[in-house]
């Protein structure tokens, strides 16, 4: 209790001083060790070493951060929409998350411009995304979970994520799937027949990437059985890719 009343005090008094462009207030609590977080903004090009020769950089703060981050979302996901099953929070998260996502953020919120480098990282489309990362695992040890949760719930997510253009982002599965193999080069093809004993899913689709079967899906019509099949594959490629890909 004592220390809540601390924390509080802590935090009124510091509520319009700036951390890294972000006021005390909209970070919900005041920083700690500062070290931490110059760590987080530290590129492997301006690599520092300590006398044993440890690397010092973002590197290993972005691994953690990614976990902590990964399971901040899934938990919101998982509150935000409570009817929708593992494919749909799974799909969103892989949204939120994404590298351009993340990178975007980053941007956004202003940690392009403190991050200390001795190379030209404006052409690396991740690097922002992984400093965010890394960021958010200097945060989660400086504060612990809840404050971190409590950063990314109440002002990252109303700020900078649309829910309802969340929920319409993955519906048509196979204009996606189509989308990502024009980007990437892949050879798709949609083998779809009809299945005369079945009366309910009278249609079969199998999707081939390269020639290789990748997902099948049943459906009343072709066109549902296109897009059960898509999202399958989609699910597929996703989860292979450890949630790094987007489609």
């Amino acid at each position: 209790m004592v220390r809540k009343i601390i924390q509080s005090i802590r935090l009124y008094l510091h509520r319009n001083d700036k951390f890294y462009g972000l006021s005390i207030s909209q970070i919900g609590f005041v920083p700690g060790n500062r070290n931490l977080y110059k760590l987080a903004l530290l590129h492997k090009s301006a690599s520092r070493y300590t006398k044993n020769g440890t690397v010092l950089n973002y590197e290993r703060l972005e691994f953690l951060g990614d976990a902590v981050l990964g399971a901040i979302i899934a938990e919101l996901l998982y509150k935000f929409f409570p009817i929708k099953d593992e494919g749909f929070l799974t799909r969103v998260r892989s949204k939120v998350v994404s590298r351009e996502s993340l990178n975007e953020l980053a941007i956004n919120i202003g940690l392009d411009k403190a991050v200390v480098a001795k190379s030209d990282i404006s052409k690396n489309k991740h690097v922002y995304g992984d400093v965010f990362e890394a960021f958010i695992g200097a945060m989660f040890l400086d504060q612990g979970f809840v404050n971190t949760k409590k950063f990314i719930e109440k002002f990252i997510f109303p700020n900078f994520f649309n829910i309802r253009e969340l929920v319409t982002v993955d519906r048509n599965y196979k204009s996606r799937l189509i989308e990502w193999g024009q980007k990437n080069r892949k050879e798709l093809s949609f083998d779809v027949r009809e299945n005369l004993k079945s009366h309910k899913n009278r249609f079969e689709c199998a999707i081939s990437i390269g020639g290789t079967v990748m997902g099948n899906g049943n459906g009343a019509s072709k066109k549902e059985a296109e897009q059960n099949a898509a999202e399958r594959v989609i699910e597929k490629l996703t989860e292979e890719a450890e949630g790094e890909l987007e489609i």
